[in-house]
Parts: C-alpha cells; structure tokens; sequence
C-alpha cells in the first residue's frame, strides 16, 4: 500500500501529520509512505527525521490584499500544481491525505483530478480556506471539533475526529514529572509555540519579577529567537533570577513540563489545544492575532466556553494583566482542579483512531 500525505508549514500542520503516519505503519505492514511539503516550512526538518521520505514543491500563500505580488503567487503555485502531478504520477499513491497549510491545495487537486481517494483533517475550529475549497472534491473531511459542521455544505463527507495528538502526552504521572523536573511548589508554565511570542515573553517578565524568590516556581520558554533578548530585558530590569525561576530557549520534552504545571499560559494553536486537554493542564490562553481568520482566538473561545480556559486577547494585554489573572487563580486549588476536569473533557485520546478508521473505511470503499 502506498500513501502520500501533504501538509505543513507550521507544527500544527506538521505533527498530526507525522502522528498519523506513524499509527499508519503500525496498522499495516507493507505499508509505503511519502511526505510532499516546502522546502521552507518545519516539515522540511521534521519529516526526515522521523524517518520519512519526503519531496519538496513550490507554494506561496497568498496576500490579503491584491497586488502584482498576486501575480507571482499564481505562478508559483502553477509550478507547485504540475510538481506535485508529477510526484502523484512516479509514486502511484493509493490514497493522499492532507493535514492543512497552502501546500496540500495542490497535492490534493492533482490527487482528485487523478482518481485518487482523498481525505484531509482540519485542525482548527475555523476551517482554513483551503479545506474549505477542497472540501468541495475530496471523498472525506476530518474535523477536530464539532463546531466546524456548520462552515461545510456537504455533511455526508464530514466526521468528526479531533486533532491527533503525539502518545507522550498521554498516561503521565504528575508527581514523577513534577518530582523529575524538581517542582516542589505551585508552577506556572509559559510558552509562546515554537518559535516564541513576544507578548508571552513579556507577560513571562512580569511573572517573573513579581514571584522571583517566593513560594512559587516559573518554567519559562522564550523559543531560540528570543532568548537573548529575554535574558538582556532581565539583566536591564535588575532581577538576579532566583531558584525558583527556569528559563529555557526550547523544551523538548513538552508532555512533561505540562504535566509537571499547574497553569500555563499558552498560544491557542489548534495542535497545543489538544495537548493541552490530554494533560489536563489549566490555561490561560492568548491567541496569535497574526494567523488567517483569526483561527486561534476561534479555538480558544471554544476552550473558554467549556471553562477550561481564560482568553486574554493580545491588544487587551497591559503590563501586569497576565500577572493579576495568574494570581487569582494559582493558588485556587478547587478552582484548578474544576479547570482540569473541564480540560480532560475536550480530550480525544481515541482522535488518531478515528482518523485511521476513516482512512481504512474509505481504501475499502
């Protein structure tokens, strides 16, 4: 059996993607997978070193606003289109699979223009436009939350499975993560994605002046980026950090530092939404104005509505507002516990099952 998948760009695209081909490999033997992404998205690194072939097509996303850049985009993405026909032709898939990002648009159509079965999984709870165009064509459409129904015309082809989430974020034990990572008392876990975020970076300042020395123990993730200047903002604000206080460039070992918390201040990417609910961890979240159709603040608000979390959008943020919210609720164990149980129930640990369901269902079809 021979399965393409296609998707990227960012780690909400990109991990589901590898989640489900390596459920993919378990189920079946002779299984042969290729990953089609961009030279210039994480996938580029990522997929080889899960151990996947991969190949590489010309794409551009395109501006909001029109322009003679316009022009250019369609160019780029004509050459993308043919690229990825000639890969579809040389690797004679059975099925395409597409989790997301401008790089599956044309994977995609070329799969249905070819007679491939098709399938694609959004993430988001605001379908991106381009599943919403393929939606249109594929044979199946995944969604992580049910909310997302009402954005599609062609309900027969929807199932709902949730956002597949890595297995090192399930069956954790808080006080050997805790007792691993040396938390002995409340813990707050800030984090801006994987690249980093400024606002969180200087929310992380405030929390970090403010309980630098007390009973309270800040794990902070500046992402590579912005390290340097996060440590030079403490240096000029004359804070010596203390033991309580860990700032970090980047954590591998994500499930753990969650678990390890007992709130995090968080994006609101689709991918860490659900991290989020399988550890069961109480967040506050700010989600990134700078992505399209507003999606992360539509996956937060989801979140919120469920009491799992606090929104703060980014412009209402002054300097100590993340510090004020923290304080309120850190020390409210009931508080936490009712955020936690919230959480767990947005949980789908069973999502990267269902997806594999659908994809069989649909190769005996």
């Amino acid at each position: 059996m021979k399965i393409l998948i296609t998707g990227g760009g960012t780690g909400g695209h990109v991990y589901p993607a590898i989640t489900i081909a390596d459920e993919l490999k378990k189920k079946y033997k002779n299984v042969s997978i290729l990953f089609v992404g961009t030279n210039r998205g994480l996938e580029a690194d990522v997929v080889p070193k899960a151990g996947y072939d991969f190949k590489a097509i010309s794409v551009r996303g395109f501006r909001r606003k029109l322009s003679l850049d316009t022009l250019k985009t369609f160019g780029v993405m004509f050459k993308g289109f043919f690229q990825a026909g000639k890969i579809i032709r040389q690797f004679k898939p059975d099925i395409i699979i597409g989790t997301g990002g401008y790089v599956s648009g044309p994977v995609m159509m070329q799969g249905v223009l070819k007679g491939v079965k098709t399938i694609v999984h959004e993430q988001n709870a605001i379908p991106g436009v381009t599943v919403k165009i393929l939606s249109a064509f594929v044979n199946k459409v995944l969604l992580s939350y049910e909310e997302s129904e009402s954005f599609f015309k062609k309900k027969k082809r929807l199932v709902v499975t949730g956002n597949p989430v890595r297995d090192g974020f399930s069956n954790l034990n808080k006080e050997k993560c805790r007792k691993k990572l040396n938390i002995t008392k409340p813990c707050i876990f800030s984090v801006g994605g994987s690249g980093g975020a400024k606002c969180i970076n200087d929310s992380a300042l405030d929390l970090i002046e403010k309980y630098n020395g007390k009973d309270v123990q800040i794990m902070h993730v500046t992402g590579k980026t912005y390290y340097d200047t996060f440590m030079k903002m403490i240096e000029e604000r004359g804070i010596t950090l203390k033991d309580n206080i860990m700032v970090l460039k980047y954590v591998y070992n994500m499930p753990e530092h969650m678990k390890a918390a007992d709130l995090m201040v968080s994006r609101a990417g689709a991918l860490s939404l659900s991290e989020i609910a399988m550890v069961g961890i109480p967040s506050i979240l700010i989600p990134s104005p700078n992505v399209a159709h507003n999606h992360q603040e539509h996956n937060a608000k989801v979140y919120e509505k469920h009491g799992a979390s606090i929104m703060v959008k980014e412009s209402d943020i002054e300097e100590n507002t993340i510090y004020r919210i923290v304080d309120q609720h850190l020390f409210q164990e009931e508080h936490l516990k009712i955020m936690t149980a919230n959480a767990k129930q947005l949980a789908r640990p069973d999502a990267t099952k269902k997806i594999i369901e659908a994809v069989s269902e649909l190769m005996k079809g």
